[in-house]
């Protein structure tokens, strides 16, 4: 157990778990806040923790103030991960959700809206499932249901519930109904008065561990546990000596803390003499067992079969009306509401549907009132409907508004108050096993009542009406649900229902309507015309189904409720033979007579003939009986009295003569009845023994069956497993394909006969405007990005011929092209069940089949201009060859230099053709030596790759020429190469300067070849260029002038 306050040890004190006590307030309670901490001292063993609602609304100085106030605690901020350290008072931080796990805080930012975040009940909670018994709870007023869940929960996990008492004779009432946390916190004080019993509370903790843990205190109750239970069973009825015992004890245990008694002995004393806390204790003791949806089979068949026949026939303007007994925390009360609720949203006309709720236990109404509850509740319903019906407040969840608007929740004990009437639906469940069987003999008539006709009961699983079979008749006996049972008559029951010794109503029975049924009402009316008497007719139970005319002096009903049995209803002078008659026909089947029976009317005696006679109902079996009653003459008492002794006397005689002789009849008859009895009990006991005999062969049969049935059980195991495996291996395909029909990212959609939509890929909402919604909706309703209705023909050929179709689609507004391909959709039985259509994006394709094309016309045009030049380099280096061999030089030299260009053309077509790589690899193609026989140098330079080729032929003269006659032709020779861009000029002009040095000596020849023509005129033809030679003593110096273009070059860039 954890700890409770400091202890001194040796002089110095031991730090322990510090005692942690939350206060919940509103923005509303600040002089409440001020009242409570002024009179507050905080020891070194406690810690304050102030959960504020609408913290942002509150005056921050004001408050820091009031806090600070407290005797003996420091002021401090909570933060993520922070221990909880003893004397402190912490305030929980704005817009944040503060719990506490392993003795440390928790925070988190809070998701919801002002006022839907439920911070006092998230604090509160979890305090009471983190501390158990070490936990307080104060409320202050005007928190609303903001508090009520945690209040119930400190009270479960046995801590103290402290709320704060609202000023006011109202006080009393305001309790009764109301689903505040007052409703049902342990003490309700003024806000001064709570730190005293706090520290009250707290040495009673502080006691108790010193003296001995509270498994020990538990361990020494038990021993008092049969006397607390007899106290409980005298001053309130209700019988606990089978509670479970645990429970019992730690329920026990929390009310001696609340009340700060040490010895178990001492409280059974207070116990017995306070009937204010045996009221308590059994508030505490409670069944509170419930949970939303609980026996899932049940609420299965509850929603399905019979939720959907109480809505039969009701419409707007008409009412549903149920009724929930025990419905504890509201759990049960709210599922049934969920179902109505999810039923209703089927419905086009809708009635009013009203839920009645009723506990004996108010404080357990006020927590289903505010119908707040924990985050367990997750496991007791799908994710759908808890997004549906509830809102996540901080770590609670709350009960949408218009289900909680739909229950009333009311305190009602069905024992004592009267009942709800013309209901569809009366739900009570696991209340009747609380009841003895007397008790629950007068409840269920009670619900019968209650019931409108044809509706329906809902018991628990542990609970059956098998004893009143004419009242309910089972819709599904395994999910305890009984359909109510005309009986003829709507008697209001007695109420309020006790156990006090009395008459046991009589069950009426079944009453057959006799409108139909002429033949019965025939042959009793033949019956009647032999005799000419006053007659009636009952059924099989002596109960009357008709009554003739006349029988009024024959009928004396006797006080009390009223009844239809025969017997009850004669008159007393004919009761004793009338009920032999009754029975020895029901013995014989045959009609018995009782003659001259004397009966008293208004002073005179008459002697009546009795007869009764059975006779059967149709053919179903049923029997009923006809009494009739036949007067003899009439006499006067005053004339028997004028009459002679002789006469008086014989007539005494035959009267006492005829009694005897009555008399001997009825006990002939039950001496008869007795020796049939014995008879029928020596055959019973036979029967009974050779049924033991079958009992225990029967026992034998099923220990062999058992045998069987495990050997089954092993087999259903195996199968079991197998069909697991089948259906994971199954899950796993229908992931593969849903993974694959997304990935492949084409856009297909699946459509029935009809042109239903049947499925889709996600890929298909860029073309339809398709959401999940949609299956099963025609394909002409979904608005399309494509002229869709083209395809329509197309698929009702593919539905008739089933052919595939293939074709083209353009979307009009982007132009984008899609083949449409339009198959049919074979079942797995090879039945055609509609159609698939793929569209598949061919934009791209069919833009690099228009770029392919235009390459094939650039790559043809460049051919011919490449041919166009290669020709043009043959033709001139033959016109200025003297022989085959220097012109097959000069043909392949220049070839090779317009090959080297075509190169880099071709591997950067888009960038262009730089200048110093052309100049470079020339040099290069001639072993010329980089920084020792050429240096290159110049900005970036591009040219066009038309441009690129002219140029480099130049160059490749320039090379060649410096090669044959210039400075490659020795090895101490020099080429130095530059160009500039000058921009002085308009328009700019690249400036290329080639300069020979340490060759030998150079003059200009008189005859021009091809390479001086290539610089001077093809030069200025194709580039607009200027080239100036300069045969000068140290080398040839050769200038050429471009004007910059964007025909000619790419980069710089320059204006067109």
């Amino acid at each position: 157990m954890q700890e409770v306050g400091d202890q001194p040890v040796d002089g110095e004190r031991q730090v322990k778990t510090p005692l942690i006590i939350g206060v919940g307030a509103s923005p509303g309670a600040l002089d409440s806040i001020e009242r409570f901490f002024g009179k507050l001292t905080v020891g070194a063993d406690q810690a304050i923790v102030l959960a504020l609602q609408h913290h942002e609304t509150y005056d921050e100085q004001r408050l820091r103030r009031i806090l600070q106030a407290s005797n003996g605690g420091k002021l401090a901020d909570i933060a993520d991960g922070h221990p909880i350290e003893g004397g402190t008072v912490y305030v929980c931080p704005s817009a944040m959700i503060t719990t506490i796990q392993s003795n440390r805080f928790a925070t988190r930012k809070a998701e919801q809206a002002p006022g839907e975040r439920a911070t006092i009940d998230s604090f509160l909670v979890s305090l009471a499932e983190e501390r158990a018994e070490q936990s307080i709870g104060v409320i202050l007023t005007g928190t609303g249901g903001d508090g009520t869940l945690g209040t119930a929960a400190l009270k479960d996990h046995g801590g103290l519930a402290i709320a704060e008492k609202v000023a006011g004779p109202e006080q009393v009432e305001h309790l009764r109904d109301s689903n505040t946390p007052a409703a049902i916190a342990d003490y309700v004080l003024p806000p001064e008065e709570i730190p005293e019993h706090i520290q009250v509370y707290a040495r009673h903790l502080r006691r108790l561990e010193e003296k001995q843990g509270f498994d020990e205190v538990l361990a020494a109750a038990a021993t008092s546990l049969s006397r607390i239970a007899d106290i409980l069973r005298n001053k309130t009825g209700n019988d606990f000596h089978g509670y479970k015992q645990n429970t019992f004890l730690r329920r026990v245990q929390r009310r001696m803390q609340v009340v700060q008694i040490d010895d178990i002995g001492a409280y059974v004393d207070y116990l017995r003499n306070d009937k204010d806390e045996v009221q308590h204790l059994f508030n505490d003791l409670l069944i509170g067992v419930t949970e939303f949806f609980r026996d899932k089979r049940e609420f299965e068949v509850l929603e399905n079969q019979i939720i959907p026949k109480i809505f039969e026939g009701k419409g707007a303007g008409q009412q549903v009306r149920i009724w929930v007994l025990g419905c504890a925390t509201g759990e049960e009360a709210y599922s049934i509401g969920i179902l109505l609720r999810e039923h209703m949203a089927r419905m086009d006309s809708v009635p009013q549907v009203q839920i009645f709720a009723t506990d004996i236990d108010g404080r357990a109404l006020a927590t289903a009132r505010v119908g707040r509850y924990r985050t367990n509740i997750e496991a007791d319903m799908t994710s759908e409907r808890l997004a549906r019906w509830f809102v996540r407040e901080g770590d609670t969840y709350c009960v949408v508004k218009e289900l909680r608007e739909m229950c009333i929740f009311s305190q009602h004990n069905v024992i004592k108050d009267a009942p709800f009437s013309k209901l569809d639906l009366v739900s009570c469940r696991n209340l009747l096993i609380y009841l003895n069987a007397e008790l629950q003999n007068r409840v269920i008539p009670l619900f019968h009542f209650a019931l409108l006709p044809d509706r329906y009961l809902f018991l628990g699983n542990s609970e059956n009406v098998t004893r009143h079979p004419k009242l309910f008749a089972p819709v599904d006996r395994r999910a305890r649900i009984f359909k109510k049972l005309e009986t003829g008559t709507r008697l209001p029951p007695e109420f309020p229902i006790t156990t006090a010794a009395g008459r046991v109503p009589v069950e009426v029975p079944s009453v057959r309507a006799f409108g139909p049924d002429v033949g019965l009402e025939r042959r009793a009316q033949r019956i009647a015309e032999r005799y000419a008497p006053a007659y009636v007719i009952t059924d099989d139970n002596f109960q009357v189904l008709h009554f003739s005319g006349r029988t009024g002096r024959y009928i004396e009903p006797t006080a009390g409720a009223a009844t239809l049995d025969l017997l009850q209803l004669v008159h007393r002078d004919l009761r004793l033979e009338l009920r032999t008659a009754l029975s020895r026909a029901a013995e014989t089947n045959d009609p018995v007579h009782a003659e001259q029976v004397p009966l008293g009317v208004n002073g005179h005696r008459v002697l009546v003939d009795i007869t009764v006679e059975p006779i059967q109902e149709g053919g179903g079996g049923h029997r009923n009986f006809v009494v009739l009653f036949k007067d003899g003459p009439a006499r006067s008492v005053e004339a028997d009295n004028g009459n002679p002794n002789s006469l008086v006397r014989t007539e005494h005689v035959e009267r006492l003569e005829n009694d005897l002789r009555a008399t001997r009849e009825r006990l002939q008859a039950t001496i008869e009845e007795l020796e049939s009895t014995n008879e029928e009990l020596k055959s019973s006991n036979e029967e009974y023994q050779s049924l033991n005999e079958e009992l225990q062969s029967a026992n034998e049969e099923l220990e062999t069956s058992r045998e069987e049935l495990q050997s089954v059980n092993e087999e259903l195991t195996t199968v079991n497993g197998e069909l697991a495996h089948r259906v994971q291996e199954l899950t796993r395909a229908t992931s593969d394909l849903k993974n694959f029909l997304e990935s492949t990212q084409i856009a297909t959609v699946f459509l029935d006969n009809d042109l239903r939509v049947m499925n889709f890929t996600p890929a298909i909402t860029q073309l339809l405007h398709l959401v999940e919604t949609d299956t099963g909706r025609p394909i002409s309703h979904i608005k399309a990005r494509i002229p869709i209705e083209e395809l329509y023909d197309d698929v009702r050929s593919v539905l008739r011929t089933l052919a595939s179709v293939e074709r083209e689609l353009s979307a009009p507004d982007s132009g984008t092209r899609y083949i449409v391909r339009i198959l049919p959709y074979r079942s797995i039985d090879n039945f055609i069940a509609g159609v698939v259509i793929t569209f598949i994006d061919v934009t791209a394709i069919t833009r690099a089949e228009e770029r392919q094309r235009l390459l094939l016309a650039e790559l043809q045009h460049r051919v011919r201009n490449t041919l166009g030049v290669v020709r043009s380099i043959a033709r001139r280096s033959a016109e200025s060859s003297t022989t085959v061999e220097e012109y097959a030089s000069h043909l392949d030299g220049r070839l090779n230099a317009f090959a080297r260009t075509q190169a880099l053309v071709t591997r950067d077509p888009e960038g262009g053709v730089d200048l110093e790589y052309v100049v470079v690899e020339e040099l290069l193609a001639y072993n010329a030596r980089e920084g020792e026989q050429m240096r290159v140098s110049g900005p970036k330079v591009r040219f066009q790759p038309k441009a690129a080729e002219t140029f480099a032929l130049a160059i490749h003269e320039l090379a060649t020429n410096a090669l044959k006659y210039g400075a490659l032709s020795q090895p101490s020779g020099r080429i130095e190469v530059t160009w500039r861009v000058d921009e002085s000029t308009e328009p700019a002009e690249l400036v290329f300067e080639w300069r020979e040095r340490g060759g030998p000596l150079v003059t200009a020849r008189p005859r021009k070849g091809f390479g001086t023509e290539l610089l001077e005129r093809t030069l200025a033809f194709e580039l607009k260029g200027q080239t100036t030679l300069a045969f000068q003593p140290a080398g040839l110096q050769c200038t050429i002038t471009i004007p910059l273009s964007k025909r000619a070059f790419h980069t710089p860039v320059v204006a067109v």
